[in-house]
Formats: structure tokens, C-alpha cells, sequence
């Protein structure tokens, strides 16, 4: 969900409203393993239709570490042609070289930027982190998020380290916050940035944990979820909340039991809402089996759709 105050020290983000949600896309890949564009465009306007106002563009669920340079650029670029609301694209790479080379391209397509930590340098010291994301903040000329994801960076982005880099960088506008601890989560909105957390399950504590909101992969196949849940919290409906909560709830728990990657979840889930949608991923990701897909797709059909589309009964 994107920021709708400044932060204390950051820029404002542009065009965005409080408590809207941000989806994490996928990039759907056509039978021989290309970015398939026609799947993309048709997948953007399925996000466009249910609501949805912010993309964050070569995150995790993009499997952005499965494409090229080039790919994520022809990702990016697409996704602008076709997404008229809010678009962050994400720029961090392991090599600092093109980390720079896509954050000058996203400088033509995005509105805002974010950069996980590199990767494979596990552990690395907060001076030598706070010098990777120091060269990438005085270069910038959109809003920067850092992105937090130590499971995968083994390399977690610390509350002192962010504070001290916000202390020194204007663009340094918050941090996407995919750890999974609540309490570094709040410890994160004490520099004053914004906080956006990456876990679904907390899409209506956000203003208990003072964070501006959730950045979603789980939602691409249920988009509604966030952007009801979001609705209901701008206007005080906590029950109506809590009850689209508990449905957003029960497609993370079939995530979760499917034994899946989320990726591969998300991919085969989307099939049921976007007709022909291509379920592949790269390896080395396993995609759903035919298998598999048609179990994820008829619990989406007989359980949670209908109430989705009909509302809850």
C-alpha cells in the first residue's frame, strides 16, 4: 500500500494515496523462456480492471534474478506503456555496474525506485552496505526504497543502518520490509520514513504497526483482497476488514499447503483469472504441474472467487 504524507526526512512519493495497495508483478515468459509481452499487457489491464493503483516491477515475485539486464529493462518499459498508475521498478542487483545502469534507465519509466541489498556477499559489514546504497542514493533522481529481504540477500538491511543513510540522502524516501519480524518492522518506522511490509498477513494491522502499508505478491491473482481491505480501512470498516483479511488468509494458507514456490502459486493461480495465462517459471523454480495448477485453480473457482466477485456470503 502506497504513502499518501511525506516522510520525515524522504521525499514524497508522487500520485500515490494512503493505504492503497502495491502489487509485487510477475513476468509471465512465453514456451522457449522469453519475456512474453502480449501475456504481460493482458495481465496489466486484469490489475488495472480490479482497482489496483501501484506496481512494484522486478521484485522477488518478478524473478528478477532469473533476468537478464536487458530483460528487466524491456519489463520495465512495457509495464509503462501499458500501467497509467503508480509504478516503482526495482534496481538492485548483486553487481554494482547494473544496479547503476537500470537505475539510470528507470530514471525514463518509473516514478519511484527501490534496491535490495547485493546478493551472494553474505554478512558484509554495515559500512560496506551503507557505501553500496550511499552511491545508489546520491545518483538517484526518483524516490528510493531500500528493499529488506535477508532469507534471500542473507544480508539484512538494519532500523540503524536505514536512519543513518536517511540522516545523509534526501531521496531516501523508506524501505520495503520483507524480513518477517514485526518488531525490526516497527523498529524500521521510527526513522520517520515509510515502511511498506511484504507479508499479506498484516494488511489491516497497518496503522497498528505504523507502517504505510503492504507490498503484495500473493495478491496478483486476488487483487480485490488488498484494495478492499484498503478501502475499509480508509473508512473505519473494520469488520468489513477483517473479513476480507480472512479470505486473503485462506488463499495464503492454499499457498502455503500447495508445497510450491509462492511464484509458481501465483503464476498457476493466475490462469484461472486471466484465460491462457502462461504459468512458467525459470529455473531453478519448478512450475505447478498440471496437476497442481488444477487444484490451485478450482479451490480460486468454487471457494474464493465466488465470493470475490459476489461478496462474501
Amino acid at each position: 500500500m502506497t504513502v499518501g504524507q511525506s516522510a520525515q526526512h524522504g521525499p514524497r512519493w508522487p500520485g500515490t494515496v494512503e493505504l492503497n495497495p502495491i502489487i509485487a508483478t510477475v513476468t509471465p515468459f512465453t514456451r522457449d523462456h522469453a519475456v512474453d509481452t502480449g501475456a504481460l499487457r493482458e495481465y496489466l489491464g486484469f490489475l488495472h480492471r480490479a482497482g489496483v493503483p501501484a506496481l512494484f516491477v522486478n521484485g522477488t515475485t518478478g524473478e528478477f534474478a532469473s533476468l537478464t539486464v536487458a530483460e528487466r529493462k524491456k519489463t520495465l518499459e512495457h509495464t509503462r506503456d501499458q500501467w497509467p498508475g503508480h509504478l516503482i521498478a526495482h534496481v538492485g542487483a548483486s553487481a554494482y555496474g547494473d544496479a547503476i545502469d537500470l537505475l539510470d534507465h528507470a530514471h525514463h519509466h518509473a516514478d519511484a525506485v527501490a534496491a535490495i541489498a547485493p546478493y551472494f556477499f553474505a554478512g558484509p559489514p554495515d559500512n560496506g552496505l551503507h557505501d553500496y546504497f550511499g552511491m545508489l542514493l546520491a545518483r538517484t533522481e526518483l524516490p528510493m526504497l531500500l528493499y529488506n529481504f535477508p532469507r534471500h540477500t542473507q544480508t539484512p538491511i538494519s532500523p540503524a543502518l536505514l536512519g543513518t543513510l536517511a540522516a545523509e540522502y534526501p531521496m531516501l524516501a523508506g524501505i520495503k520490509d520483507s524480513g518477517g519480524a514485526l518488531d525490526v518492522t516497527r523498529a524500521f518506522t521510527s526513522t520517520g520514513l515509510a515502511v511498506f511490509s511484504g507479508s499479506d498477513s498484516v494488511a489491516t494491522r497497518v496503522r497498528e504497526l505504523g507502517v504505510q502499508g503492504i507490498v503484495s505478491g500473493g495478491g496478483n491473482p486476488v487483487p480485490e483482497l488488498p484494495v478492499r481491505i484498503a478501502a475499509a480501512l480508509r473508512t473505519a470498516d473494520e469488520d468489513a476488514a477483517a473479513r476480507w483479511q480472512a479470505v486473503f488468509d485462506e488463499c495464503r494458507t492454499l499457498r502455503h499447503d500447495s508445497g510450491l514456490s509462492d511464484i509458481s502459486f501465483v503464476k498457476a493461480a493466475l490462469a484461472e483469472r486471466i484465460p491462457g495465462f502462461p504459468v512458467g517459471v525459470r529455473s531453478p523454480l519448478v512450475t505447478a504441474s498440471d496437476a497442481e495448477s488444477a487444484d490451485i485453480r478450482t479451490h480460486l473457482r468454487h471457494k474464493v472467487l465466488p465470493r470475490i466477485l459476489e461478496g462474501l456470503q
